[in-house]
Order: structure tokens, then sequence, then C-alpha cells
């Protein structure tokens, strides 16, 4: 052969070989978000991610005197080089939640190493800053944990209330250049606005005789301040009626030995959504205002988040609404934003969608798996 076209066929040989090393990760990110996004729209249809091929372990870990638990999802056939510390929202089912073992499951299938914690506080329905200590403990674990030796890389996840915390985590001195990402699902920018819709009186809006979603939240919010309430028999009766409510048990009726104060929380808790009491609530806001909410309030820290964070909200959102994340968007320099149209808070919305809304929502979907990809690959 001829030099020349040996040196033409080496060359072009060459070239071949420089443009598949050069498209090899786009191409595999773009697997990789075909992948995820496909997970997210089963997760989306109540898949449970059952079927999928994980190791799940329980584990325990004690520091400061106390232990701590959480559950860990691998992949069973190979060694993550990434980890994510996923924290459930404000639930009794705290990291046992179906939903969350589906999504943990899920990733974990992606090639994540997923540390579910087992926040008691969460469990117990209470507002504190206590978990963040605890999501950056976990995240320290991760690479010493079975399975773990490979991880070069930890993120931060949330789902709603824990959503925010994961936030607020990353932007702590001690790890903010450390951590890998953040994703924070259903998150709040304002908790003190978001608990004035919460108490607000609104038009009726459920088809059915229950309480609509939001007060699920406002239950919440007045377990916390539950220590105004002068009388301890007062508090007793009426932790047990928000407990109640929140659990979806039967209510108790009104205990006629209440005080006035307690009969009146007991109004605020029960009544319907087309009523309230703007004396009461804002007394139970100035509370919280001075004794909680500037310790979870992530508006401070919001500009000293150094790594990528992702933020996913439904557009129906029916107790965080999706303007949070919105807000929390235009405030964080490497943020990306995903408003999902058939999503609720953390159900999928009965809204019909149109072919042009569904393809819509596909793209941006994939347009931020892709982004997503960029962190995990």
């Amino acid at each position: 052969m001829p030099p020349g076209r040996r040196k033409w066929k080496l060359g072009i040989s060459a070239a071949i070989l420089l443009a598949c090393v050069l498209c090899w990760k786009p191409i595999n990110r773009s697997i990789f978000s075909i992948r995820f996004a496909w997970s997210l729209q089963k997760l989306a249809s109540g898949a449970s991610g059952k079927d999928l091929e994980i190791r799940e372990t329980r584990i325990n870990r004690t520091f400061g005197g106390r232990e701590y638990e959480a559950l860990v999802y691998r992949p069973a056939n190979s060694a993550p080089t990434r980890a994510v510390i996923l924290v459930a929202g404000l639930s009794e089912l705290g990291c046992h939640h179906p939903s969350l073992v589906a999504l943990s499951r899920s990733l974990a299938d992606q090639g994540l190493m997923v540390i579910t914690p087992d926040v008691r506080e969460f469990r117990e329905f209470q507002i504190t800053a206590e978990p963040i200590d605890q999501i950056l403990f976990w995240y320290r674990q991760a690479p010493g944990l079975e399975g773990g030796e490979k991880i070069q890389k930890t993120g931060l996840a949330g789902i709603s209330f824990s959503g925010t915390l994961a936030l607020i985590a990353a932007a702590r001195p001690e790890v903010q250049n450390k951590v890998g990402f953040v994703v924070a699902v259903g998150p709040y920018c304002s908790l003190i606005r978001c608990t004035k819709d919460w108490f607000a009186a609104a038009p009726n809006s459920s088809e059915t005789k229950g309480y609509p979603t939001r007060f699920y939240a406002k239950w919440i919010v007045m377990l916390s301040a539950l220590n105004m309430v002068a009388e301890s028999k007062d508090r007793l009766f009426l932790h047990n009626v928000l407990d109640s409510l929140l659990l979806e048990k039967k209510v108790p009726p009104a205990d006629p030995g209440l005080t006035a104060e307690g009969a009146r929380w007991y109004a605020l808790a029960t009544m319907p959504e087309t009523q309230s009491d703007p004396e009461l609530t804002k007394r139970i806001e100035d509370h919280l205002i001075s004794n909680i909410y500037p310790q979870i309030d992530p508006e401070a820290v919001l500009s000293k988040i150094s790594c990528p964070v992702f933020l996913i909200h439904g557009a129906h959102d029916d107790l965080i609404p999706a303007a949070e994340s919105v807000e929390l968007h235009q405030k964080i320099q490497d943020s990306h934003l995903l408003i999902v149209p058939f999503l609720t808070h953390t159900h999928p919305t009965a809204v019909r969608l149109s072919f042009t809304q569904k393809f819509k929502a596909a793209v941006q979907t994939l347009s931020f798996c892709y982004h997503f990809s960029r962190v995990i690959l």
C-alpha cells in the first residue's frame, strides 16, 4: 500500500476514534437521561420498584450518644461512584414510605448508592432544624458504608420540607465546597408565606367532606406551636386531636373540660377551610417566627450554595405552591428547575393534558435529566 494512502487511512481511523471519544460522554448522558426520565414517569404512574435488582440493607450508627438508622440501596451488580442522601418529608412512615422506597430503588437502578435516614422528628411531625445535622452525619458516612468504597461524589436530596433543609445543609461551611449536588422536590422558599396560606380562609375546594391537603401543613404548624397553650391538659388533648387529624383517624369531640384557649385551638384545627381565626393564627405565626422559623429559613444561605441544584415541583401542588421553587431558582445561581404538569405535591393530578402539553413536558424533563446526568456521570 502506498505510504500516502496508508497515512490517509490512519488519519481517518484516528479521526473516527477521536469522534467516538468526544461523543462518548454526550451519548452516555443521553442514554442516562432517557432512562432516568422514563423511571420518573413510571414512578409518577405508581411503580413500586420492587421488580428492580437492588441490594437493600438497614444500618445503625451511634453518634453523640444517639442512635441513627437508615435504609441503604445500591446496585446489585456494580460498585457505585455516586451517592445521595435522600430524606423523606414529614410523615409517620418516614423512610419506609412506599413512594420514597420506590424512588430510592429507581435511583439505585440508575447506578447510585441511596441512603435514606430514618428521621424520628419527621415521623413525629416536628418542624425543627435538628435533621440538618442528621443529613450531614449520613453525608459523612457514605464513603465508609458497605459498597461505598468507590464513592467519589455525594449529593443531598429531600422531599417537601426536607428539600429545603437539604439546601440549608449544603450551605454549611464544613461541606459547602464538597457536596456534589442538591435535589429538592416540592421545597419552600418562605415558610412564613406558606404558613399564611395554610391558615387563611378560602373558597371550598374539596368535593368531599374531608379537609383540603393544605390543612396537613396547618396541623403540623399547630403541633410545633402547641407549647403556647398554657394548660397542660389542653396541650395533651390537642396533641391527640392533631395527631388524629394527621393520621386520618377519628377525631375526638371537643372536651367540655377545655379552657377557652383550648377550645379556640380545637376550633381552629377542625373548622372548614372557608373559616379562619386571624388573631390566633397571627399569634401562632409570631411565636414560630421568634422561636423556630429563623433556623429553617433558607433565604440567608442560598447565595452560599456552590454546587448544582435541581428543583422539581408539581405544577398543581396543593400544599406548597410551585412559585416557591420558582423563587428558589431565581435566587440560586447554579440551579435547574422542572415544573411537572402532571403532579400535585406528591401524587399524580387528575388534570387532563393535551398532546402539546405532554410533548412539552417530555422535552423539559429530558433536558432537566440531561443536566442532572452531568453531575452523576
